[in-house]
């Protein structure tokens, strides 16, 4: 068996930076040391070394959506980004809905260069035991203005039993105008005697961070980077690429979410690719493009929030909560998915440096810190702005119905 030693590196290990060797072997980080010795060698020439970004909140499009983004150009992005591993979406065309829909995602997939983990929908209450066994990480993005409390409570009451997680978009209609503060109270009151295990998306305010925290109850949260480091004073210079749900916030609320990043649990990109011209539409769609952003932005801010605080925000967070067992941490039995990184060279993001298909970002302009290399199951799958395997490298991590 192959093995390949990462020499010369600064790697976060059991909660703080050190210098030391890393020895991979099958795939996996086989051994930590100050020194190691391999078939072949990769000098990280003194870079930090990171375990892989997780991000759990994709919308990967293909299918219906090819030409906004498909398995291999949104996991192009994510390798660029320093994300290894990726949970998609249901709502794609068709749905994630039954056994069927799910081996068309499945199929869909297999173009991908990291690996990944697929969620479903719960448009058939029926069929929900059923998906959790074919391996469904967990269920939703549930869109809650779409679905009647009924049926929301009697998704709750599977769920719970069945040990998966729901995943909740949180707003509610109140005077036509969704409100996220409703939807976190309708969610939160429903589930209040089942007791299911929560994950709310996209948190988009200090009040709404604040309601979880003091819920009592089995929830965790994502902020997205759009959240983090755009406002309502970005709308006027983006015009229609500025339009997502939940909206873009005040600045008060932004700095809201930066002062409470312990309550926090991960950050997640929201990644929903709209071509320009879709965007530009009289009524265009909500959503921006983010999978390779999400990492190099949070790594220009680390005077803010700390490189111990940024792998549990993207990488054992994420993990913990959705049962990817052998991810999200730098150690010895955990699958080598790495992420090199000079924390000297920080550049502006532009459209250009992007692999998506959309070819626009919200975030132009701004100052991030993007990987040198990443390594997926010690595979090297981008190195220096070039995509180095063509496809299939990514495998697909199977949820806790089915391991």
């Amino acid at each position: 068996m192959n093995t390949t030693a990462i020499t010369n590196a600064r790697i976060y290990y059991r909660n703080q930076v050190v210098a030391a060797e890393i020895l991979i072997e099958g795939g996996k980080i086989a051994k930590v040391a100050k020194q190691v010795s391999g078939e072949q060698t990769i000098d990280a020439g003194g870079q930090l070394v990171l375990p892989g970004a997780i991000d759990v909140h994709v919308h990967f499009r293909d299918l219906g959506e090819a030409y906004k983004e498909d398995w291999y150009t949104g996991s192009c992005a994510a390798a660029a980004g320093g994300v290894t591993t990726v949970v998609d979406q249901p709502n794609t065309q068709p749905p994630v809905t039954d056994q069927k829909s799910y081996a068309r995602k499945q199929a869909a997939a297999r173009k991908s260069l990291i690996d990944y983990g697929i969620n479903a929908a719960i448009d058939k209450l029926d069929r929900l035991e059923e998906l959790w066994h074919l391996g469904v990480i967990a269920f939703g993005e549930i869109f809650m203005q779409e679905k009647a409390e009924a049926d929301l409570y009697e998704a709750l009451q599977i769920i719970e039993r069945i040990g998966a997680t729901f995943c909740i978009h949180a707003e509610k209609c109140v005077d036509r105008v969704p409100n996220e503060m409703a939807g976190l109270r309708t969610i939160l009151d429903l589930n209040k005697e089942i007791g299911a295990k929560l994950h709310v998306n996209h948190v988009s305010t200090e009040a709404g961070l604040n309601l979880l925290a003091a819920s009592g109850q089995d929830v965790t949260c994502e902020v997205t980077p759009h959240h983090l480091f755009l406002s309502l004073a970005d709308t006027a210079r983006l015009g229609p690429f500025s339009i997502m749900n939940p909206p873009l916030r005040s600045q008060n609320d932004v700095q809201g979410l930066w002062s409470n990043l312990d309550h926090i649990d991960m950050i997640a990109s929201d990644h929903a690719p709209h071509s320009i011209a879709d965007k530009k539409k009289p009524s265009p769609p909500p959503g921006v493009p983010g999978v390779q952003t999400l990492l190099p932005l949070l790594l220009s801010k680390l005077d803010q929030i700390g490189i111990g605080q940024l792998v549990r925000l993207t990488c054992q967070a994420p993990a913990a909560r959705f049962n990817l067992r052998t991810k999200g941490t730098l150690a010895e039995g955990f699958d080598a998915d790495l992420t090199f990184i000079d924390l000297k060279n920080k550049k502006p993001i532009t459209a250009r440096r992007l692999k998506g298909k959309s070819h626009w970002t919200p975030f132009e302009g701004l100052e991030a810190i993007f990987p040198s290399l990443t390594m997926v199951r010690g595979e090297v799958v981008f190195s220096e702005g070039t995509v180095l395997m063509k496809n299939r490298w990514g495998k697909q991590v199977l949820g806790g119905g089915k391991t």
